[in-house]
């Protein structure tokens, strides 16, 4: 099992930030593999189903997702199946930091297969990694964006 934890400030509140991370027909905007998600809008609660088709490492692939659970301003967490015998979960965490959040996304995935565990301990790791930290900035760019925009920071 491959783990890697990323965290970021985001000035607006922890409930606004993780609807806005927790709606995943956004995650192309701010997110370098993901390339279209095939969902409905809005935070996904629990028993939720989407798709999304992927970019990630540099190899493309498709993801069928089930939303294990949804606390908002909290935790939301989801779990994945895809091509190549890829199975992977991501947790998102908020926490209040003084006016903002304290954002944690928790990436954990394996492969398999042989071959493909082989390739991501030469190559892939290292990519998902750089792509995983890049997501950050861009959440929190175009999070603390449409939350201005829009007047939500409840």
């Amino acid at each position: 099992m491959t783990r890697m934890q990323h965290q970021i400030d985001i000035a607006a509140k922890p409930i606004a930030v993780l609807a806005y991370a927790s709606t995943v027909t956004r995650w192309p905007q701010w997110h370098p593999s993901s390339l279209k998600v095939y969902g409905q809008g809005g935070p996904l609660h629990a028993g939720s189903r989407f798709e999304e088709d992927i970019r990630a490492g540099g190899r493309e692939g498709h993801l069928q997702w089930v939303v294990d659970e949804y606390l908002p301003g909290r935790r939301w967490s989801a779990r994945a199946r895809g091509d190549n015998g890829l199975s992977l979960v991501v947790t998102y965490e908020c926490e209040a930091e003084g006016d903002g959040t304290r954002f944690v996304r928790t990436l954990e995935y394996q492969f398999s297969g042989l071959a493909m565990r082989i390739a991501n301990c030469l190559l892939l790791k290292r990519r998902i990694e750089r792509e995983s930290a890049a997501s950050m900035q861009a959440l929190r760019a175009m999070a603390q964006k449409h939350l201005a925009s829009t007047g939500i920071n409840a």
